[in-house]
């Protein structure tokens, strides 16, 4: 192949997945806007109904030209909203959308939003689209004067949607295979899984794809889409101003973590420094952290309590969670690290508190597992119990500078035979060419099936029963994890969901109550005080609050969206399954009283369901919690409910 023809071939991927890119971050923008009524109330903007609609282009050579460029849509309803153009003279933004089952409307899938000039001279000129980071410039100046959007999130929500733009083209330009799937060995599965998901990250955020503090060279370094080698930092800190968990006992986290050789290598320096075992721990930092961490700890360091190690030691590669990191070999303990960059508006930091609460967490669902012996074959648990944290003199559990150096060991259950893979439910939520297609297909080879539409549903109602059973098992205990597909993963065995598998346990939501009236102890989390939490609930509904977002609207439905567009599936064929599954799941899940009623009322009766809100939070004043995650809540149709009569057709 000719350099030139090389050249063009990469000129060709790079355009192709900027227009990716921009699709992709536009539907899920607008959708967010949508979803969070953004566009309600305003007088400057209408939506059209379609025979409306079909009327108005008859007439108007400036929406019969948006219109064609819309594509062949069929009885859509278009968004018209008035702004005033660059240069003073009156234009709209147009864009389709379609009545949907999880929010009242829903942008057509990559129909674009175009400008077009109203009246004058330039009416009937060709429409411009525009793309999400004007959108969103827009959306702010119909909000001028709110006194709910803080101008500096504003600022720096624009400039999250710039990066976002930016970052997920060069994950686009680094395409995948769909080789290495549930089929292949259970290490370079997994591994391959983890870097499909990180394609998506957060379903159907906007900006969840940034990496605020990233540049080129680093994101394509440290990134899992692109699977580099990555290799450990180290850094030796005073035994005396270090807290481990109990499953760290005596151990350090060097001789889990490395070879022999790798070890040696790690003590030599720490002697010929005169940093004794007796006196110091060498604690793994990501790369990309170890040169920040003077920043926050240069007092630390000009004491001699933090002492940066100069040896790499312990290969690794990036998981979906990015400073989640897997041993190069696929096999051994995973590490998790802090990393001091911002993704979904929060610090990616890893605090001494969060690992204690974790351990507890842990500790109470292993409880839960004696409980319900049901439970106790279909859930599995990774090992989070061994962790290192700096802690200063003060012994302040709420500290900033200390949440940036720290490691937990992830240990994952036993191998469970050959023929047994995990499957992270992020993965199955990723279908673009550029990803290597979907996970099922892959999947339904390795069962022997077809790809009919009839194996394909069946296929998603075995894995979503498996992770619904689970999750109302727990709820009926008086707990609820943090659902979303990147901690929840699917254990399949020749073929079948058997089980499900958690992992990042200190985010577990309880109901005291609940947990008393079957034998099991408040875990006592450790809270900052006089601030709201989320680990405590003395409404069991708003526990299981966190299962309809969490679990259905960001995991089940991003799976459920993933199959509709790939295999061509009408997605209320997809939502008719998901209901029967979570009907099964509330019948044979040992649901009683108040529990039952509970969900039946939440789930299938109620009218409106909870809704994360995405776009809101990122615009309020940043919290006095440095670091910590924007959070909103609104309220949607309830998915099973909407357009019932439908979904039985």
């Amino acid at each position: 192949m000719s350099e030139k023809t090389t050249d063009r071939a990469v000129q060709a991927r790079q355009e192709r997945a900027e227009a990716q890119a921009e699709n992709r971050v536009m539907e899920d923008l607008v959708n967010a806007l949508l979803a969070e009524g953004m566009l309600d109330g305003q007088e400057r903007v209408a939506l059209v109904p379609p025979d409306g609609w079909r009327e108005l282009i008859r007439s108007d050579a400036s929406l019969s030209a948006a219109d064609r460029l819309f594509g062949p849509l069929v009885d859509a309803y278009v968004y018209r909203w008035r702004v005033d153009g660059s240069d003073g003279r009156a234009t709209e933004l147009s864009f389709p959308v379609y009545p949907a089952v999880v929010q009242p409307y829903r942008l057509a899938a990559n129909a674009g939003v175009y400008e077009l000039a109203i009246g004058g001279e330039e009416a009937g000129a060709a429409p411009r689209k525009i793309g999400p980071f004007e959108l969103m410039t827009r959306v702010l100046e119909l909000h001028e004067g709110n006194r709910e959007i803080d101008p500096e999130s504003a600022k720096r929500l624009l400039d999250m949607i710039a990066q976002t733009l930016q970052q997920t083209v060069w994950s686009l330009e680094n395409e995948l295979s769909g080789e290495a799937l549930p089929g292949a060995g259970s290490e370079a599965s997994l591994l391959a899984l983890e870097r499909k998901a990180a394609f998506r990250d957060r379903p159907f955020h906007p900006v969840a794809k940034v990496k605020l503090g990233l540049a080129e060279g680093e994101y394509r370094r440290y990134s899992p889409e692109f699977g580099e080698r990555i290799a450990l930092r180290w850094m030796a800190v005073s035994r005396k101003h270090i807290v481990t968990g109990e499953g760290a006992r005596d151990d350090e986290p060097a001789r889990q973590l490395l070879a022999e050789e790798e070890e040696a290598r790690l003590r030599g320096e720490m002697e010929a420094r005169g940093l004794t075992t007796d006196d110091y721990v060498p604690i793994p930092v990501h790369p990309w952290q170890m040169p920040r961490l003077a920043e926050h700890l240069r007092e630390e360091m000009d004491a001699g309590v933090c002492v940066p190690l100069t040896a790499e030691a312990g290969a690794y590669r990036a998981t979906s969670s990015l400073r989640s990191l897997m041993p190069e070999s696929g096999s051994g303990l995973h590490v998790k690290l802090p990393l001091g960059l911002h993704s979904l508006g929060g610090l990616r930091y890893l605090s001494a508190i969060k690992l204690m609460n974790g351990g507890r967490a842990e500790r109470l669902m292993r409880l839960a597992l004696e409980r319900d012996p049901e439970l106790g074959r279909r859930l599995l648990l990774c090992d989070e119990t061994a962790w290192w944290a700096y802690l200063p003199e003060s012994r302040d559990l709420f500290a900033e500078a200390p949440r940036h150096l720290s490691a937990m060991l992830r240990q994952y259950p036993p191998a469970l035979g050959a023929d047994t893979r995990f499957v992270p439910m992020s993965a199955l939520a990723v279908s673009g060419s550029a990803e290597g297609g979907h996970v099922f297909d892959e999947w339904l080879r390795w069962r022997g099936e077809a790809e009919t539409e009839a194996a394909v549903v069946r296929l998603f109602g075995e894995a979503m029963l498996v992770f619904c059973d689970v999750a109302l098992r727990l709820f009926r205990l008086g707990m609820m994890p943090e659902v979303h597909g990147q901690n929840s993963v699917l254990v399949v065995e020749r073929g079948r969901a058997k089980g499900l598998l958690l992992r990042d346990h200190d985010a577990l939501r309880v109901h005291v109550p609940w947990l008393s009236a079957h034998g099991l102890a408040d875990p006592e989390y450790l809270l900052r005080p006089n601030y709201p939490n989320s680990l405590y609930h003395d409404d069991p509904g708003k526990l299981l609050s966190f299962f309809q977002t969490l679990g259905i609207q960001v995991n089940g439905y991003a799976i459920l969206d993933s199959l509709s567009r790939y295999y061509g599936i009408p997605e209320q064929r997809l939502w008719l399954e998901l209901r029967e599954t979570l009907e099964r799941a509330a019948d044979s899940a040992g649901l009683e009283g108040e529990a039952r009623r509970t969900v039946y009322r939440h789930l299938f009766e109620a009218e409106a369901w909870p809704w994360k809100q995405l776009i809101r939070p990122l615009l309020k004043p940043r919290s006095r919690v440095a670091g910590s995650m924007p959070f909103g809540m609104g309220q949607a149709p309830n998915p099973l409910r909407a357009h019932a009569a439908s979904l039985k057709l």
